[in-house]
């Protein structure tokens, strides 16, 4: 009789093909199977491989993870409605006016809402902030670590495994700290934090602070001339990763992050533009902003290399209501933007879906979810309704996600978290 092989008798190369294919969390119930198998999953140099995968996959099969701030919520719902300041007769009676407009608007969206997004190429996943996470903004996503931050405080995430790190940033007296970015610099594999602190209320040129997540080190040095001091909350602070260099909007110009060199550069915008209607994006390997003009909404991509701006194509929402504003936050993939739609610019109405190519836009709404995931009182749960009717306080950030099981030095089991 013929002797049983075992799984870990196959070739190597082998068992690689096969468990590079797996999600991650098909390789996390897998670590449990045996030894030799969880040595193999944990092996660096299978982690990378994997990493490369999910990354190369994840333009054809894109994942738009929403991550939901329920602590915010709960916290905004219990507070007395004193902690909010009264409006002005004259603010009250235009916020009822556009309050109307926006119930006709949302009406519609309503109706548009019930689009079938079955056919989609996107995978739409939800997370809930965890309890340490609380009163956080989002700064970035690289390889599947959030990197999320509060004052003096950073914190890395991975929710794919479920483990985080804490590191605390002492501030010098009466500074202005901002965290702008965090990215993975390949040729070191090394992750960087970058922030900014700004000594007095007027300083237009900060000290740049660069931490090395992996070494534990960090390195001071005079950042560029920004013109203007930089604020971010939540959800977004607007960079990107592209080709191992860090982009954020420094206001009238763009403003790289050279991860590996650490060197800034500024770039000027395009000329011809008006203003800026979209985040600054990752398209297609290039970086990207819609920008309008004079004739019309165009999205452009910066050639590092040539150092110029090149119109695309155009933005084509098939909308003509002048009080209505579309900007794109990120690209997904598969030809299709999010973004999010307002009336006069301020008032939120819906998440959208724009496939570039179609010129097709499509709803995406997630109200009901942000209240059915608060188990709250029935006052609290109408308390919690109204903010989101006035968007009193954004609770979400949207972006593109890529499931990893990057595991960082220090990284610690999180609890509370509902996905």
């Amino acid at each position: 009789m013929a002797n049983k092989k075992h799984v870990s008798d196959l070739p190597e190369t082998m068992i690689t093909e096969v468990l590079i294919r797996l999600p991650v969390k098909s390789l996390l119930i897998c670590n449990c199977v045996c030894k030799p198998w969880l040595s193999f999953i944990s092996n660096p140099n299978f982690l990378k491989s994997h990493i490369q995968r999910s990354i190369t996959a994840s333009p054809s099969d894109p994942i738009l993870l929403n991550m939901i701030n329920v602590q915010q919520l709960g916290f905004l719902a219990s507070e007395p409605r004193e902690y909010f300041s009264y409006p002005t007769p004259a603010e009250l009676q235009q916020q009822q006016r556009q309050r109307r407009r926006r119930q006709l608007v949302n009406q519609a969206v309503d109706d548009a809402s019930r689009q079938d997004l079955s056919e989609s190429p996107l995978q739409f996943w939800r997370v809930a902030l965890p309890g340490p996470f609380q009163m956080t903004h989002f700064i970035g996503c690289c390889n599947g670590i959030i990197c999320l931050s509060s004052y003096n405080v950073v914190y890395l995430w991975n929710p794919s495994i479920k483990k985080y790190r804490r590191l605390h940033f002492p501030n010098p007296q009466r500074s202005i700290t901002v965290t702008v970015g965090f990215g993975y610099d390949s040729i070191s594999n090394e992750y960087k934090i970058l922030r900014l602190v700004y000594l007095n209320r007027n300083d237009v040129v900060p000290i740049a602070k660069v931490y090395h997540v992996n070494a534990g080190s960090s390195r001071e040095f005079q950042g560029p001339n920004l013109t203007t001091q930089i604020y971010y909350f939540w959800p977004s602070p607007n960079n990107i990763v592209v080709n191992g260099v860090l982009y954020f909007d420094g206001g009238d110009q763009l403003v790289s992050f050279d991860l590996h060199e650490e060197v800034f550069g500024l770039v000027p915008f395009p000329n011809s533009i008006l203003r800026k209607r979209s985040d600054i994006m990752d398209f297609e390997g290039s970086v990207a902003i819609v920008f309008e003009s004079g004739t019309g909404v165009d999205l452009w991509t910066f050639d590092k290399a040539e150092f110029s701006w090149t119109k695309k194509f155009s933005i084509e929402y098939g909308m003509y209501d002048l009080d209505i504003e579309i900007k794109l936050s990120c690209y997904l993939g598969a030809k299709q933007f999010y973004g999010e739609k307002s009336l006069n610019g301020n008032y939120f109405v819906h998440e959208i879906l724009y496939d570039y190519e179609k010129k097709e836009t499509k709803y995406y709404g997630l109200r009901e979810k942000y209240v059915s995931i608060y188990a709250a009182s029935e006052e609290s749960e109408m308390t919690v309704r109204a903010m989101l009717e006035d968007s009193i306080v954004p609770v979400h950030a949207a972006f593109r996600f890529t499931e990893t099981l990057v595991s960082l030095n220090g990284f610690e089991p999180v609890e509370d978290s509902r996905n």
